[in-house]
């Protein structure tokens, strides 16, 4: 408190003691003085009043104090001196210059308008209606309030004329003096009625007839006596007082423009209260009459220029609300108490300060908790401002990144006729919402735009081009995503979709908002099925298209997750690949990939969701703040207990995906090994149980996972049923000034969020599965490393090979039990074009390991290969060979088909082959491959030769044939493969054929071995 302030409640203090009768300040126990002490100034800051003064009347008493600053920026106090501007407590002075006239029967209240005003006509319905004086001082004229918005800003001379012109033709509410509906412009017609018969100007006449006859020597109306001793003005905006600059509304002076400092207003109540003795005061008493002719609206009926409480009090008052300044005087003539508050802001906690010290004048105890009002939205506006700052300031990100991308030529041109049509169409679709925007302010109170900037915070006007922005940047990447975009698919989709969810979910909320705002409003039918018809096909619209763009989204999602593995899979040698757990290969394929690719859905639902919470708490904590700021807090309790269990129930979730990789080994097992297990009943028995028994173990731990979500989400459920409960019946009682109709509102609201509540708690298990697979999806990534192999897909098959050698190849088995590690080699072989190599060697010898090394499969530690004297690399060796291994396994189609192949002798093979009557190719397919493991040997060996590869291997193949293919392998394929110049090796065991080899070697230990063919044929 500063020094003037101090003063000033010395002397309030001291006069208080000499001349309240009422209020005794005997041992600080007067409730008067209190609230002036401990009250106005926290009431000003919470009302953000950068200045104030109050004049309290009791009797014979009278108290004046002055609060603040009348100039903010340079600190100069309020005195008795300052000029206030009064609002709508002006009209009391117009009303009693009209009574004025008619006690000089100049004009009668009964007459028709049109009698002075000829011009003006009104219209009810469509019909002509008449208005009189009295219906316009009463405010029964049917002129609805939102005429104020016509006040045009003006200074001149002719400014009251054209304000009342505005009228011409005006369309009533309801019928001339049958309901009240104020409408501050009554006064204005009143004015003028007042020009034309006094033929002088309004402001003239009050000043001299009215002003000055009571010598109000201070005061006057439009413009200050002393411009130095008016006030700044302010109007809140942004959480703050901010000083503003009205426009000048001339033609509004007699209905809000009055301007006085306290010490002339305690005059004019003292005034009122009759303590002043003038010829005047008998018109006063008649402006102070209720007009009981209406029904009473809030308790109360307007006479002329006050209102009048019918709640037993007879308490006479009257508020006044500028743009940038309020007022409020409160009497009872009665008892001969009074009260007027001046203060330089629009601040609705003006009238609260003068209610609550008029309650103590009348002897009354105030409310526990005093009152909680808006301030007109502007908490509403600057956090939405925030808010829309913040998608602002993503979207020019992403642009600039998106711009940087052209730059670097990632983003390149590309338009055509179809995204014009796409362009016009957004266009199209825009035009209900840009007209919606236009029509707002007509629709929810017949203002226009401009008068709403006048008497909105000036947050609004910044939210209003902030949100123009936003729109207009939205726009702008749309265009700029269709003309110039992104290699990447998904950067082309997710903005756009992203965009239409906060929309979708932005007109979510809306609708929510105006289910609750419209009950009981005077908005006009047409203006209420527009917006919900508008909101609701945002919404449908908007969810549509984002529905179908996830669902597609998704599903390429989890295309290009199945594409990256696959391709990582086959970028990697067999010699890895053999490593890898088949059931993880499964799992990762099937089961994360698809978590992966519905994850869209989750973040769709909380998208949507979180916007509508986000949104309706926006709404609820602007129409009542600790109320909407006790259940955010109970709200983020819930989350927090979801967080906790979700952080302890992460751990089953990873158990039972690890049991998974188990199940889907087992699976591959049975599918694989079912022969082997089947040959006895105890094995098959036992493999059965460790099926289901992993099942079952996986089963549990996802149960356990759930269970434990279910049970938070049962208390979070009732958490939301209780925060219903409150809001029913506690909201009212722990803030007892909290008005019905926002419990109601409040009750509403929480109903319609249960569901998007629920949506985002029940949406958190799966974002804990989704977390598990993307990381199971990593990890899977790592364990498969890149190999040259990658790099050899464009390799063209090698026709010819006349030498294959390879020289000093060694591959040692890693990790081996007891530290032991066995060992291929080192091998030296060379072959030449046509000859035949037939392996021989025990099992575990090692043959298996070297075939896999001759065709490139394994890569040895150290060791070259070489084709006509050229060094190759071990991956690309397999471009040179055609195989068949041990258990064999045929495609059905047949890869790297030579479309040229002559069919006769493909016919003639099968036939050979015993297999015509079972096997055709058509369309480069085989029309079976159900056949037995012989029979698949033996249509391999057709596909041998479809390859028509320089070098072949054959493993074991012949130990599963009858005599007759064996004979027909040894004795003419493999001869008929020498006679083309082909390189033959052979893996066997058949030494009754060994005769047809040119060399045979032998693996012993994994040492490659020279043996005497003619020892072996002929022991």
């Amino acid at each position: 408190m500063n020094f003037f302030n101090k003063y000033s409640l010395i002397l309030s203090v001291l006069f208080c003691l000499v001349s309240f009768e009422s209020f005794p300040l005997e041992k600080k126990e007067n409730p008067l003085t209190d609230y002036l002490d401990q009250e106005i100034e926290k009431k000003m800051a919470l009302g953000h009043i950068p200045g104030l003064s109050v004049v309290i009347i009791q009797g014979d008493s009278q108290l004046i104090k002055h609060y603040g600053y009348s100039n903010l920026k340079d600190k100069i106090p309020v005195t008795s001196n300052t000029l206030f501007q009064l609002g709508s407590c002006s009209k009391a002075f117009t009303a009693l210059a009209v009574m004025k006239l008619v006690e000089d029967g100049s004009i009668n209240l009964d007459n028709e308008v049109k009698v002075y005003l000829p011009w003006l006509n009104f219209k009810y319905k469509g019909r002509p209606v008449k208005v009189t004086l009295r219906n316009l001082l009463h405010h029964t004229s049917g002129i609805p309030w939102s005429s104020i918005a016509k006040i045009p800003q003006s200074d001149e001379s002719s400014s009251l004329v054209k304000t009342v012109k505005t009228l011409t033709g005006q369309g009533l509410s309801n019928m001339p003096g049958e309901k009240f509906e104020y409408a501050t412009i009554n006064y204005d017609v009143l004015a003028l009625v007042i020009q034309v018969v006094t033929h002088t100007a309004f402001e003239d006449y009050l000043q001299k007839n009215i002003l000055q006859a009571l010598d109000l020597n201070s005061t006057t109306i439009g413009a200050p006596l002393d411009e130095r001793n008016m006030s700044a003005g302010y109007k809140i905006s942004f959480f703050e007082a901010r000083e503003y600059k009205a426009p000048v509304f001339k033609g509004n002076n007699a209905a809000g423009y009055v301007i006085s400092d306290i010490a002339d207003v305690s005059k004019w109540l003292k005034f009122q209260l009759g303590m002043v003795n003038s010829d005047l005061y008998k018109l006063a008493a008649v402006t102070q009459v209720g007009d009981e002719t209406v029904p009473v609206s809030n308790q109360a009926a307007y006479a002329m220029g006050w209102e009048v409480l019918y709640d037993g009090t007879g308490e006479i008052t009257h508020g006044g609300y500028n743009p940038n300044f309020t007022s409020y005087i409160g009497f009872n003539p009665k008892n001969k108490v009074g009260v007027a508050i001046l203060a330089n802001s629009n601040s609705p906690y003006t009238p609260i300060i003068g209610k609550d010290i008029f309650q103590l004048l009348s002897g009354k105890k105030l409310k526990k908790a005093s009152a909680i009002v808006d301030d007109n939205n502007d908490k509403t506006f600057t956090i939405v401002i925030v808010l829309s700052g913040l998608y602002f300031v993503a979207l020019f990100s992403f642009l600039v990144f998106s711009l940087i991308e052209v730059i670097q030529q990632k983003r390149k041109f590309d338009f055509n006729f179809k995204k014009t049509y796409k362009i016009l169409t957004a266009i199209f679709i825009g035009l209900p919402l840009v007209y919606g925007v236009y029509l707002f302010p007509e629709a929810m109170s017949g203002f226009t735009w401009e008068a709403i900037f006048v008497w909105a915070p000036s947050s609004l006007l910044v939210l209003v081009y902030v949100i123009g922005l936003a729109v207009t940047l939205t726009y702008a990447i749309y265009v700029f995503l269709l003309a110039f975009p992104a290699k990447s698919n998904y950067k082309n989709t997710v903005p756009t979709t992203l965009l239409l969810s906060v929309f979708s979910g932005l007109a979510n909320v809306l609708l929510v908002i105006m289910v609750t705002s419209v009950i009981g409003s005077d908005i006009a039918l047409k203006y209420i099925i527009f917006y919900y018809v508008l909101l609701l096909g945002v919404y449908l619209l908007g969810r549509k298209f984002v529905q179908t763009r996830l669902i597609l989204f998704s599903r390429d999602l989890i295309f290009d997750q199945i594409k990256k593995i696959v391709e990582r899979i086959f970028s990697t040698s067999f010699q890895h690949f053999e490593k890898i757990d088949r059931g993880k290969i499964y799992t990762v394929l099937n089961n994360d990939v698809n978590t992966i690719g519905q994850s869209t859905n989750t973040f769709l639902l909380l998208i949507t969701s979180g916007i509508t919470v986000i949104g309706a708490f926006v709404y609820l904590v602007s129409i009542a703040f600790w109320a909407a700021f006790l259940i955010i807090f109970l709200i983020v309790i819930l989350s927090t207990v979801y967080y906790l269990v979700s952080k302890s129930t992460n751990i089953y979730f990873e158990e039972g995906r690890n049991e998974r990789n188990t199940y889907m080994g087992l699976l591959n097992g049975m599918i694989d090994g079912f022969k082997e297990i089947s040959l006895h009943r105890s094995h098959k028995s036992e493999y059965r149980d460790d099926v289901i028994g992993s099942a079952r173990i996986y089963n549990e731990k996802q149960s356990i996972a759930d269970i434990r979500f279910v049970n938070a989400f049962l208390v979070g459920e009732s958490l939301l049923v209780i925060l219903l409960g409150f809001s029913s019946f506690g909201l009212h009682k722990l803030f007892n000034d909290i008005p019905l109709y926002t419990v109601t509102s409040f009750v509403i609201i929480l109903l319609y969020l249960i569901g998007p509540i629920n949506g985002i708690l029940s949406s958190i298990p799966d974002l804990m599965k989704v977390k598990i697979a993307w990381n199971r999806i990593n990890s899977f990534f790592q364990e498969i490393p890149v190999s040259s192999v990658s790099n050899s897909f464009a390799i063209q098959k090698k026709q010819t090979c006349d030498k294959f050698e390879v020289k000093d190849l060694l591959f040692k088995y890693k990790g081996t039990e007891q530290g032991k590690s066995f060992e291929v080699g080192p091998i030296s072989l060379s072959m030449e074009k046509g000859e035949i190599l037939f392996i021989i060697g025990g099992n575990g010898s090692g043959k298996t390991t070297l075939a896999k090394l001759l065709l490139g499969l394994y890569k040895p530690d150290s060791g070259t290969a070489l084709v006509d004297e050229e060094e190759i690399p071990f991956f690309d060796i397999g471009e040179y060979f055609s195989a068949i291994f041990s258990p064999t396994y045929l495609f059905e189609k047949i890869y790297s088909l030579n479309k040229d192949f002559d069919t006769s002798v493909v016919h003639d093979y099968l036939k050979t082959l015993d297999l015509d009557h079972k096997v055709k190719i058509t369309n480069g397919k085989y029309s079976t491959i159900n056949l037995s493991g012989g029979q698949r040997k033996r249509l391999a060996l057709l596909q041998c030769y479809l390859e028509d590869s320089p070098i072949c291997l054959f493993d074991e193949w012949a130990a599963d044939q009858d005599p007759e293919y064996r004979k027909f392998f040894y004795r003419e394929l493999l001869p008929e493969m020498k006679a083309q110049g082909k390189i033959v090796i052979a893996i066997t065991h058949d030494d009754h054929y060994f005769d047809v080899a040119d060399r045979v070697v032998k693996m012993n230990e994994g040492k490659l071995e020279e043996v005497n063919r003619i020892e072996i044929v002929n022991p």
